[in-house]
């Protein structure tokens, strides 16, 4: 697979139409601002499976819709929705406003790349970026070039690893599907992980309109983890991205870095942050402590871009020590 590195954030109305190029071997895989923690009866059981599409152990997803246990001494947090779930017992630890719907900014990409994998998609196959509709936003970048090709696999490590917008409106082609078929699919693939209040618009995350609750994010999180191949690029601290080049240049590489600033502090199964003007700063994980407590823990709408990472590193540290 490929050696990892990323870190791009790209643009409103990015969008990307891609032809194929050629295919190759097959490919692989409680109220806001309340710290106290009020305990109420469990909601009641959801008729629902696991979708039959994902091939990763997925039945935790069912106890995610509990209340949390009472906790004595709350984690102290700065966002306004966040919650954190032990994944071994299936226990809800500590929730703020769990179910309000907000927008998601490029967390997004969790459910887009879920979309993808439920297509089976072969991701050696390699795709070439055209001129339409790239980024116009100032400021708008990516590290795929207009006219260049790629692999599935490039696509999908950009979008999870560095946020690459224009890896994740790569993503319907790479699926073989309209991208608006491919956005129904996604909405579609929210419905199948019990995701209820999760609705989008576009694969990237660049519109407001693309929201969910921390409830349905912190699922989105715990099925990348649990898939074979999207847990390698969203545990990735960084990523190799193959540049084919026009048909005039050479093959070369491009070294993405992640986003994730708590790498290293955890052993991260999968992370993913978002950030627009709109959904302030947020961001996702699921890592494995030295104590061997496999947590989930995500948060939405934080005041700034370190004050996300030092909610979740306080409500994974405080999980850590029940």
């Amino acid at each position: 697979m490929k050696a990892l590195v990323h870190g791009a954030i790209v643009a409103l109305n990015v969008g990307l139409a891609l032809a194929v190029l050629a295919t190759s071997a097959p490919g692989r895989y409680a109220d806001a601002h309340v710290e106290r923690t009020v305990l109420s009866a469990p909601h009641p059981a959801l008729p629902w499976a696991p979708p039959v599409w994902h091939p990763g152990e997925l039945s935790v997803l069912a106890d995610l819709d509990r209340d949390p246990i009472p906790a004595a001494r709350p984690p102290k947090v700065r966002s306004p929705s966040a919650l954190v779930v032990d994944l071994d017992r299936g226990e809800v630890l500590w929730a703020r406003d769990p179910d309000s719907p907000r927008t998601i900014a490029s967390v997004t990409k969790l459910f887009s790349a879920l979309a993808l994998v439920s297509t089976s998609p072969d991701l050696e196959s390699r795709h070439c970026v055209t001129w339409e509709q790239w980024p116009s936003r100032p400021g708008a970048r990516s590290k795929f070039e207009t006219g260049h090709c790629y692999s599935g696999w490039d696509f999908v490590g950009a979008a999870l690893v560095s946020s690459d917008n224009r890896g994740a409106f790569a993503l319907p082609a790479v699926a073989g599907e309209d991208y608006y078929a491919f956005v129904e699919r996604m909405n579609d693939v929210a419905a199948d992980l019990g995701a209820t209040s999760a609705s989008f618009v576009d694969p990237a995350g660049l519109e407001d309109e693309n929201v969910a609750t921390v409830r349905d994010v912190l699922k989105a999180i715990v099925a990348v983890s649990a898939h074979p191949d999207l847990s390698i690029a969203a545990s990735a601290n960084g990523w190799t991205v193959e540049d084919e080049g026009s048909a005039l240049a050479l093959r070369r590489s491009r070294q993405l870095i992640t986003t994730n600033r708590l790498d290293g502090r955890y052993d991260t199964l999968a992370a993913k942050t978002g950030y627009t003007d709109t959904a302030h700063y947020c961001f996702a994980t699921v890592v494995r402590t030295d104590r061997g407590r496999t947590l989930a823990a995500a948060v939405l709408g934080a005041p700034t871009n370190s004050a996300r990472f030092a909610d979740v590193r306080a409500l994974v540290d405080w999980a850590d020590e029940l």
